[in-house]
């Protein structure tokens, strides 16, 4: 399906190459990236205050069809919609939406997802942390300080005093043109979860940095939080119950698969992160298979995904698998 296309104005564009570093002289062009996938009517309000934040918004759709035509046709007016034609998972939709987006001229992508609110200024100090930024920190993404309140707890500090971290959720990141030409593009046959955590481990191995905006809190949905029953027995404390985050058997099978893989691909020169994966891994593993709800299913989605980790098998999961998982 054709691109759903809003007027804009010609980007403003220097006699530079399309690779140049923005100077002091040049103010960035900065377009966000919003995949999105049966969004509902919140979208509207996040995009509005992303909006505002940016030279263009890209919205790409990933394959939610039909039922997404209404609002879809209303945010054409003031933003740009590409329409995949099948779901084909967060990475190839953030890639089309990040290709479109170099084309048009941006020195900076930001990326969100649908359900992810930015508050004011939010990108600006995005864009500051990177002009603080010494040339030898060489600084290729910045993301939130905090999520939902949740700090994001630096492991190192820039010469210039900038607190940098391993990894973050990719819904946030400000990325700078040089680290995604030198980078490359997120890792599509992960299709979902992971591929924040494969980006940024990437992006590191080939020389950038990922600072905090420091003082910035971004609003995210991190999923759904249920009782936690094993064997359908409720566990309950003063306060209630108890709860964790549940994930569909849908998902817990690209978890599972994900992890997996990139503890192969990371384990030699990274051990210790290796093991810290795994250590985070088994009890929400365990959470999913002994509560539930859908407790075989999860028990089917983390034996298969485990299998199909362990023989590096990745892309769409099966349609099979996909069909017994999410009925």
């Amino acid at each position: 399906m054709p691109p759903v296309r809003s007027s804009r104005a010609t980007p403003t564009r220097t006699a530079d190459t399309p690779g140049h570093t923005p100077t002091a002289s040049h103010r960035p062009r900065v377009v966000a990236v919003v995949p999105t996938y049966h969004p509902d009517a919140s979208v509207e309000s996040n995009l509005r205050a992303l909006a505002r934040q940016v030279d263009e918004v890209i919205i790409v759709d990933d394959g939610t069809g039909p039922a997404a035509n209404a609002l879809l046709t209303r945010l054409s007016s003031s933003t740009r919609v590409i329409r995949l034609d099948q779901n084909a998972g967060i990475a190839r939709a953030l890639n089309v939406g990040v290709r479109a987006a170099l084309a048009d001229g941006a020195d900076f992508v930001v990326n969100t997802d649908q359900d992810t609110r930015l508050p004011e200024g939010y990108v600006a100090a995005c864009l500051d942390t990177f002009a603080k930024a010494n040339p030898v920190t060489h600084l290729g993404i910045v993301c939130s300080d905090h999520v939902n309140g949740q700090p994001s707890i630096p492991t190192w500090y820039s010469p210039e005093g900038l607190g940098l971290v391993p990894e973050a959720i990719q819904s946030g990141f400000v990325i700078s043109r040089e680290c995604i030409e030198n980078a490359g593009h997120f890792d599509e046959r992960l299709v979902i979860d992971c591929v924040d955590t494969e980006f940024c481990l990437r992006v590191r191995d080939r020389g950038f940095r990922i600072a905090v905006a420091e003082g910035t809190d971004i609003s995210h949905a991190l999923g759904e939080m249920v009782p936690f029953r094993p064997f359908g027995i409720p566990l309950r404390h003063r306060k209630g119950v108890h709860e964790y985050q549940y994930h569909s058997p849908f998902r817990q099978y690209y978890i599972t698969r994900n992890n997996i893989d990139l503890v192969f691909r990371n384990a030699r020169k990274r051990p210790r992160w290796t093991l810290a994966v795994v250590k985070r891994q088994i009890e929400p593993t365990f959470d999913a298979v002994v509560s539930g709800p859908n407790r075989w299913k999860h028990a089917v989605a983390i034996t298969v995904g485990a299998a199909h980790g362990l023989l590096r098998i990745r892309g769409p999961i099966p349609g099979m698998l996909r069909r017994f998982l999410t009925t």
